[in-house]
């Protein structure tokens, strides 16, 4: 037996015992014994966390990498650190010598015909798509992509962004489905055929975008517009990735996202929905996962109502209660993305609770952004009008990784 099984046999039993503590003692109205029994169970579980994370975490550093279209290695990108190394590494991704460095505010006054410098005018002499928009440069990419990683509660629980180039419509990679199973057999026995372990998973990047507007005076004279810029058009994207990345139809041209997503795990929380009055639905999302032999879960992305419901929690006697040690080290992300009106039953009031490790989900994303001026659209009112296109796609690498919790209300 495996580590691996022997912890998840371990996390089993104690999950078990805790609920049955529960269901004994309702508002934790136990004695001195049942404390004591109570804060073993929770210190184990937090043992077993770490040890589970640290088994997660080699298989992580043994993961092949990925590649694009023409074999060569693609890192996927989680944070400032990962998102500076890779635009580095392009080729027109720092000025030249004698030039002058582009923000995304140069870039925008020179897309829209204003003053700028030679930098931004070579970058628009080659860096334009058939739609007539102009690709953003590669060193203008990260200061966006650096506030788009706080601004998504997806990428902000742990999830990457594999850049694309733009050789290739789709991009197609093997993700994991089952977990084979082993079995014994005897001399010159046939050897037992195991479920299916890997699934292809097609990205095919759709088009994203919005259309702003910015009066030629501030983009002309504020100086802070491209901090504001890079903030503007990160949260724009992030709010709809995150959308579409949790409950996305997949009816074109909108990607799948994980709620429809085949082999996720669900936790449904009462036939009409029930009221927050506890962890256990986070507990009992981290035993689906867990039995299903998937890597133990980092982190719950749930709608602000349900975030506050939980930090607000209280025992019959009116003291805080307390995040099982289980799950102390989960970051708790609040989106708006993840609604309080779904029906359940013959309620229309509940929401759900993504729990998971949100490193298996991935958003493909083409190399870079395209800005289009909208030059006439405002043009009575001094403004000017942009049109900011992304191309992404969303894959769920591990579905059986993630849990999804229903009728929370």
């Amino acid at each position: 037996m495996s580590r691996l099984t022997e912890l998840r046999a371990e996390a089993d039993k104690l999950n078990a015992r805790t609920k049955q503590l529960l269901e004994e003692h309702p508002g934790a109205s136990w004695g001195p014994k049942q404390q004591t029994e109570w804060d073993t169970l929770m210190n184990r579980a937090g043992q077993l966390d770490v040890e589970f994370k640290a088994l997660d975490a080699q298989a992580q550093a043994s993961a092949p990498a990925w590649k694009n279209p023409e074999g060569g290695d693609v890192k996927v990108l989680r944070n400032s650190t990962d998102i500076r190394a890779h635009y580095s590494a392009m080729s027109n991704s720092a000025a030249r010598p004698g030039e002058d460095p582009i923000r995304i505010d140069d870039f925008m006054r020179g897309v829209a015909g204003m003053k700028s410098n030679a930098s931004v005018h070579a970058a628009l002499s080659t860096g334009t798509d058939s739609t007539g928009g102009y690709m953003i440069p590669s060193v203008v990419m990260p200061g966006i992509l650096e506030a788009l990683v706080p601004a998504s509660a997806l990428l902000s629980a742990g999830a990457g962004i594999v850049p694309l180039n733009a050789g290739a419509k789709s991009f197609t990679t093997a993700a994991i489905d089952n977990i084979p199973t082993a079995s014994w057999r005897l001399e010159s026995g046939a050897v037992a055929v195991s479920d299916p372990t890997f699934r292809a998973v097609v990205a095919a990047p759709k088009s994203l975008a919005f259309l702003f507007k910015v009066s030629r005076e501030l983009l002309a004279d504020a100086p802070n517009m491209a901090q504001a810029l890079n903030t503007a058009i990160a949260q724009a994207f992030a709010k709809e990735l995150d959308r579409v990345a949790l409950r996305g139809s997949g009816v074109a041209p909108q990607p799948l996202g994980i709620l429809g997503t085949p082999g996720i795990q669900t936790v449904a929380n009462g036939a009409n929905g029930t009221a927050l009055a506890g962890y256990a639905n986070l507990l009992a999302a981290t035993q689906a996962i867990l039995q299903a032999d998937a890597p133990a879960p980092l982190a719950a992305i749930m709608s602000p109502r349900s975030l506050i419901k939980l930090a607000g929690l209280t025992d019959s006697t009116g003291q805080p209660i307390e995040k099982p040690s289980m799950l102390e080290n989960w970051k708790m992300i609040a989106t708006s993305q993840v609604p309080n009106n779904l029906a359940v039953g013959t309620s229309s009031d509940c929401s759900e609770i993504y729990v998971g490790d949100f490193s298996k989900v991935q958003f493909m994303m083409r190399e870079q952004m395209t800005i289009q001026v909208a030059s006439e659209l405002f043009a009575g009112t001094g403004e000017i009008g942009f049109i900011c296109h992304v191309r992404a796609d969303v894959a769920v690498m591990y579905p059986k990784a993630i849990a999804v919790v229903t009728g929370v209300r």
